[in-house]
């Protein structure tokens, strides 16, 4: 019996060290919330929270972190900071890169007299004026979310 349970106590240790390091808590476009141990790569998203080892930083610690260095007495903080530093700059990065295509999506739509969708079959589907106008604001709209 007690052999059983400090096997059982070893195996509940074992995979507990095999747990995700860094859980990173993201909210996509529809607002869903998702806890992963991959930083998200969906367009629309938001980065909320880098959790490590316990520790979490949100939005608001990212920015006080990033204006002054953390102690140097504690290194876990640091490479959370540094972690949550480089996870906040691709995810601008990816921001810029669809703010740039929102940017000229809209501006194709704007400048083009007329626009057209891909059929299944191969042939090309001429949009009727009231859908130019619906595709040219939703690429405004784009641009204004991808764009704050």
């Amino acid at each position: 019996m007690l052999r059983t349970i400090l096997v059982t106590i070893m195996l509940a240790g074992l995979a507990t060290s095999a747990a995700a390091e860094v859980i990173y808590k993201w909210v996509d476009a529809s607002g869903q919330v998702y806890y992963t141990d991959r930083p998200p790569t969906q367009a629309g998203t938001r980065l909320l929270a880098v959790l490590e080892h316990g520790y979490a930083e949100s939005n608001e610690q990212q920015a006080s972190a990033a204006a002054a260095p953390p102690p140097s007495s504690l290194p876990g903080e640091r490479a959370t900071s540094s972690t949550v530093a480089s996870v906040q700059q691709d995810v601008n990065q990816v921001r810029n890169e669809q703010c740039k295509q929102a940017q000229e999506r809209y501006k194709t739509y704007v400048e083009s007299r007329r626009l057209f969708r891909q059929l299944p079959d191969g042939k090309r589907e001429y949009l009727s004026d009231e859908d130019l106008m619906k595709a040219r604001i939703e690429a405004r709209q784009a641009v204004d979310e991808n764009c704050a």
